[in-house]
């Protein structure tokens, strides 16, 4: 059986949040949307994925950023559309190992793997 995921949200007139089994609370209203929360889950995914396998594949790097910008459909039900990941990375060692690596991570990332059956997803890799 895989593991279990569970969270708590109460919406009351005004406030609307969510609360994680070990006890962070995150706000849903204006200046957090449910799509914010689900793009800061896919990079957060995406980012454990590849720190695995670059741990594995002995890489090593001072900085990565993701930059995500998705794109929702018009129609009914606005599922995302398209969405583009850019990485920027510094202080890599092997390049050609850290390519290899992101796009295993882009397979392996539940998540990613998730959003992709309703999206066109795409991503680039900028070293600094």
């Amino acid at each position: 059986m895989g593991e279990k995921k569970h969270v708590r949200a109460d919406f009351v007139p005004g406030h609307s949040q969510f609360v994680t089994d070990k006890g962070s609370s995150f706000e849903i209203g204006p200046s957090s949307t449910p799509y914010d929360y689900l793009l800061g889950a896919l990079s957060g995914c995406l980012f454990k994925t590849f720190e695995e396998l670059a741990e594995k594949m002995r890489i090593s790097w001072e900085h990565i950023s993701f930059e995500i910008n998705g794109e929702k459909r018009e129609e009914s039900p606005t599922t995302l559309k398209s969405l583009h990941i850019t990485v920027q990375a510094s202080g890599v060692d092997n390049q050609k190992k850290f390519l290899k690596a992101f796009e295993t991570a882009t397979r392996y990332c539940s998540i990613y793997q998730t959003i992709s059956h309703v999206s066109e997803m795409d991503y680039s890799v900028d070293f600094l």
